[in-house]
This record gives structure tokens, sequence and C-alpha cells, in this order.
């Protein structure tokens, strides 16, 4: 069985088990939501009930204070505002009133029903109140008034003269429907997550346990073929394709054994000097056959690395990280203190800003150690300052505190990265590099996307520190996965001829290219500058304060990665049509930045959800155009310097760059504001796009008129 055909086996598994695993998740979803929506909806209503008692006992009790202290009962201070805060603390609250025994309003907290004065607004003695008001605030809350918008529950407030008035609690008709289309959009994103999960566990899996060791089997029956018998599978699978290589390994086996014998008694003949010539000639010859059959220096395991390998550790470790995307910066003003030299909008940054330094400046490094010392280790190595990082965080109280442990977790994160992505490069497969950079990336973009959605669900229902509790376990989960899947073998290797790692001459070489020049300042470096300091940084500010949930938040952000994560081959198709890899990467940034423009003036979340849409559709079409498009532009460079260097240095000043647009856009924001930050943002995008198109069509115009 050729690659070619086990790979076309392990598809037609996939798609098979994708179907099954995809009507068994959906069922079962489709199952708990109805169960769990229906459970919701029998006990919220007795719940807030049940609240609004405890509500309106509390109100009537400080009414009741300040009567008993002989204050008289229209007479109160500062009683309206105690109610604002009142319904300003509880979610679920419209109003809370208190009226006179005629029906007449006399303070008030929030806003409201429209009907209450004609429903409400009139005595209410005929409704038999009567007791006292120790008694009234015992026993089961009262029967609610239906309005149009709330459910009032009245509570009477006596004297010494009898009934006086009614506190009227007002809960929110609309915050149980509210409360209800949260748990159907979590149920929604839960799906989402929980299928992408399963596919990446699944083609893991199948890829690792059926498709691997038949490739294996595959790959030593052809070295048996060509008479290659240097090779054993150690395997314990007790399947038909275990035993089949277990069989042929011992078989060769078997062939050393008596290769080895024939050789020993072959040469005891030559030194015991009997026949001598006749002996050493035969020696020889068996020298030659061992040597053509690989049969000196004994069997070694066989040993076939996948990039598919890197699916489940690096999956879950890119989860993990991702997990506060959708928080951070909320987690940040949660706890910032005044810097009298910073605005708070840039101290809100600051943490982000020195994940992406210290990024900028580890992954380099991580690259040449998982050269030098193997992927495994380097993996593992990263595991203990991402962990740290994420503990650090959950227990940091200040914004210096979140700077240090967000920076430890940068350099966690890079260096398992930047591990992965050298396995996946090291993996020798003919033909097999694109593809091993496409499952690189696509882990990637299903980890953030299924990351942030979750973490912003965590977050809302845990809090933020829980979220990074959370994100240690799944880190050292991932170590576990990486330790027992990952080739040992993977690395080390050595640096190829001709290549450099670094340094000014590198930097002086990359940097006489103009064309790479105007490539990274006027689209690369904005893409990214959009993704840090708008996805990341302004995004869940300025959601927070149109009123959104984190849970909201990290729907928000997970639109953008399925977006990309979706619509990335299909772009990659539009571009192998359309041609022309400088006009895709320019209109694609163009219409990036034209996104923001267009809603940047629009105060509500739907504005800031279309800017997000187009921002994903901008980048799925030029996230794949843009690496060729680099390669292509550095072609002269490549041949100095090497392929890896000039792609790190892109990667450097992309981090670099992110950085400092971050903390420029966090300036704008406490200058201006988020919109006007937006407008701003969107405005430069799309001129450096214009500037970058404008000096292709120069360059191509003064290339035809040389030609």
């Amino acid at each position: 069985m050729s690659i070619a055909a086990t790979d076309s086996f392990a598809r037609r598994a996939t798609r098979r088990l994708f179907l099954l695993m995809t009507v068994v998740l959906c069922l079962s979803v489709l199952a708990i939501a109805y169960l769990t929506l229906n459970e919701f909806n029998r006990l919220l209503i007795p719940e807030l009930s049940k609240k609004a008692q405890l509500i309106g006992q509390i109100v009537s009790a400080d009414v009741q204070r300040a009567i008993d202290y002989g204050i008289p009962f229209d007479e109160f201070v500062g009683a309206s505002e105690h109610l604002e805060t009142v319904v300003a603390d509880h979610n679920e609250l419209a109003y809370v009133a208190v009226v006179d025994r005629n029906g007449s309003l006399l303070y008030q907290g929030g806003t409201l029903d429209k009907r209450f004065e004609e429903v409400l607004g009139k005595p209410r003695l005929a409704q038999g109140v009567s007791g006292s008001a120790e008694a009234k605030a015992i026993g089961d809350p009262p029967t609610p008034t239906e309005l149009p918008d709330v459910l009032d529950y009245g509570f009477p407030v006596f004297g010494n003269t009898g009934l006086l008035g009614f506190v009227d609690i007002g809960i929110d008709r609309h915050f149980v429907q509210r409360q209800l289309n949260e748990i159907v959009y979590d149920l929604v994103v839960i799906v989402i997550v929980a299928l992408l999960v399963a596919i990446e566990v699944m083609l893991a899996l199948i890829l690792i346990s059926i498709s691997g060791p038949i490739e294996r089997l595959n790959l030593l029956m052809g070295l048996h073929a060509q008479g290659d018998f240097s090779k054993q599978l150690i395997t314990r699978a007790r399947d038909p394709v275990g035993q089949m290589g277990r069989y042929l390994s011992d078989g060769g086996k078997r062939i050393h054994e008596r290769y080895q014998s024939l050789r020993n008694r072959v040469g005891s003949l030559v030194e015991g000097q009997r026949e001598a010539v006749r002996d050493a000639d035969t020696a020889a010859r068996l020298e030659d056959i061992g040597a053509r059959f690989r049969l000196v220096g004994g069997l070694t395991p066989l040993v076939q690395a996948s990039a598919n390998d890197i699916r489940i550790p690096l999956f879950i470790f890119a989860f993990s990280e991702e997990l506060q995307k959708s928080f951070l910066p909320l987690y940040v003003r949660s706890v910032y203190e005044p810097i009298s030299w910073l605005s708070e909008s840039v101290v809100i940054g600051l943490p982000i800003a020195m994940f992406l330094a210290v990024l900028a400046v580890a992954q380099p490094f991580a690259g040449v150690w998982s050269d030098r010392y193997g992927t495994r280790k380097i993996f593992l190595l990263g595991l203990v300052p991402a962990v740290a990082g994420f503990i650090g965080c959950a227990f940091a109280t200040t914004v210096y505190e979140l700077m240090v442990w967000r920076g430890t977790t940068a350099l966690g994160y890079g260096v398992v990265t930047i591990a992965c992505q050298s396995y996946v490069f090291g993996v020798e497969t003919p033909g097999a590099r694109a593809r091993n950079v496409a499952i690189f990336v696509a882990v990637i973009m299903s980890a953030a996307m299924c990351g942030t959605a979750i973490g912003g669900i965590l977050a809302d229902r845990i809090g933020y520190r829980p979220v990074f509790w959370v994100a240690a376990a799944l880190a050292l989960a991932a170590g576990v996965m990486a330790q027992r899947i990952l080739t040992h073998e993977m690395g080390p290797t050595a640096v190829a001829p001709g290549t450099s790692t670094g340094g000014v001459d590198t930097i002086r070489t990359v940097l006489r290219n103009a064309r790479f020049v105007i490539f990274l300042l006027c689209v690369a470096i904005p893409a990214n500058v959009l993704v840090a300091a708008f996805l990341w940084y302004i995004v869940p500010l300025y959601l927070s304060d149109l009123g959104a949930t984190t849970a909201e938040i990290g729907r928000v952000l997970m639109i953008y990665y399925l977006v990309v994560f979706a619509g990335g081959p299909l772009a990659s198709r539009f571009v192998d049509q359309f041609g022309g890899l400088a006009w895709v990467v320019g209109l694609g940034s163009l219409l990036s930045g034209a996104g923001l423009v267009a809603f940047y003036d629009w105060h509500s979340i739907w504005a800031v959800v279309l800017a997000v849409i187009i921002l994903a559709v901008s980048h799925a079409l030029i996230k794949a155009p843009q690496f060729a498009l680099a390669l292509e532009i550095c072609e002269r460079e490549i041949a100095l310097v090497g392929r890896t260097t000039v792609l790190n240095f892109l990667r450097v000043a992309e981090r670099v760059g992110m950085m400092l647009g971050l903390l420029f856009s966090a300036f704008l924001v406490g200058a201006y504001g988020f919109r006007a930050t937006i407008g701003i943002t969107g405005t430069m995008v799309c001129g450096a796009a214009m500037l970058f198109l404008l000096f292709y069509l120069m360059a191509r115009k003064g290339r035809m008129t040389t030609a």
C-alpha cells in the first residue's frame, strides 16, 4: 500500500467517522439543550419571585426604619437616589418604587412601566391588605401584577395608623428572555466547539492509531522489498496491522541473528588459519552481503514522525492560551491603579504589549533551540514559563504583576509554538511541506476560535481568575500528550549550509529590498496591528462599555476566527483563479481598513460585529497570499541568507509592529475615545494599502518599460 493509498484510506475513514460523530453530537446536544431550557424556564420565575421578595423586604425594612424614627412617610430625603443604587445592583430589576396608600408615586429608582400609574396608581385598599408589617414580611411572595414589560410585586408598608403605602418591585420580563437567549447562544457555541474539538481529536487518533501504523508497516515492507533489513517496528498493538508488523520485524531479527552467527563462524575460521585464503574470500563476500542488505550494526526502531503528531498537544496548548483573549483588557482594567505619566487606556494595553514584545524576542531563539535539542524537549521546557505565567496571572493584583506574568506566558507560548513549527518542518516526506504548514495553521486557528468563545463563557460564569487556573491545567495536559505522542528523534538538526541565523548583516540584506520594506510597512504590519489593537484590545473594552457580557465578547471574537478558519480554503481558490498576489493582498488590506471606517461612528454592538466580520473576510483573503508574496518578493534574499531567516525577520517585525500599533491605539483611545480611534485606525490602514498598490503599479510599470 503506497502513502497515497494510506492517505486515501484515512480520508475515507475520517469522512465516515465525521458524519457519525456530527450526528451523534448534534442529537445529544439538542437533547441536553431541550432539557436545560425547560428546566431553566421552570425554575427562573420562582427564583426571581424569591429575589423580588428579598429585595422588597430589604427596601420595606429601610422605609419602616425611617418611619420608626419619626420621619413622615412622604418626606424621606435621598430615597430616590437610594432606590437607584438598588436597581443598579440587580440586573433583573426594572424599577423600585414607593407609593402612598392612594397610589401617588413618592420615590422611584429605575424606569417605571408605561402602565404603572394606570394599573397601580390608585388606592389598593380594596385588595384586602390587612395585618402588621411583621406578618407581611414573612411567608410566600405576593402574587405579581402583570404589566406589559414587568412583573410588579407590591409589598405593603405599615405605620401606627395602619397601611401607609406600598414598595413596588418591578422585575423586567425581558430579563427572562435575555437569559434564555444567553443559554441558547452558549449552547450554539458549545456545539461548534465540541465539533471542532471532536474533529481534531478524531483526526489525530485516526492518523496516529490507524493510518500511521499502516504507513509505517508499508514503509517497512518497502524497505524489505528493497533489501534493507536494518529496521524493525516496535508495537504492542494486537490488531492485524500490529501482528503483521511484528511478523516482519521478527523475520528481520532472525535474518540478523543468522547473519551474525555465520559471520562469527567465518571469523573464527579465518583466525584459525585453516584454508585462510578461501575463508578470507568468504568473509569479504559476507561483509559485502551485510552492507548490501544493511545487516551490520543491528536492528534499529523504525520511527516516522508526522505533522499530525502535533495536532492534539498543540491544539490543547493553544486553546489554553486563547481562553483569556475575550476578557484580558477587562481583567487589566479591574486591577488598574492610576499611573501619573500614563493614561488608563495605555496602561490597560501594557500587558498585551509585553506579551507581544517577549514573543518577538523568544521565537527566533526557540527555533534554534528546537533544532539543537529536539522538539519534544523544547515543548516540555516551554510549558514551565507558560504554566507559571497562567498561575501568576490568576494571583496578580496590579498591572505590573500582570505585565510580568503575561511576559512569562509569552516566553512559554513562543517556545512551544515554534517547537511545533520546527517539528512540522522537520518531517521530510516528499511534497509534505505545504500540507504540514496548513495543518499547523489550521490547528492554531481552530484552537483560537474555540478558546476565545469558551473563555468568555467561563469568565462570565466563574470569573476572570479561575479561567487562568483552567488554562494552566490544560497546558499541563498538553505536556502529557506531547510526552506520549511526539517523536523524540525529531531534531536535533544542523543548520543548512548557506543559511544565516540572524545578525546585523542579515537585517541589512533584507532591508535593502525596497519592495519588501513597503510590503512590510503597508500590508504585513497593519494587518497584524488590526488583530492586536482592534480585535484583542478595542473590541473587548468597547463592547463592555456598550453593555456586552464577556460571553458575548467571546462570541464576537469567535466570529473572526470562524470566518478566517472556514474562509481560508475558499480564499485560496479565489486567489488561484484571480491571480496577482500583490493585487489580492493590497485590495484585501484596503477592505479591512474600509470595514472599520464604514462602521466606526455607529454606537452599537452590531456595528462592532459587522466590522469584525469584514476584518475576518479580508484576513481570510490575504493570509495565505501574504506568505507567498513575501517569499516571492525576497527570492534574492532567500538565496543569500535562507528562507528561515527571512521568515524569522518577517515574524519579528510583525510582532514589534503589533506592539507599537497597540500602544499607539491605546493612546488614541485615551485621547479621542473608541469610535474615533477605530475610524483613525481604519483610515491609516486604508492609506497604507493604497500606498502599497500605488508602489506596486509604479514598479510594474517600470518593469514593463524596461522590458
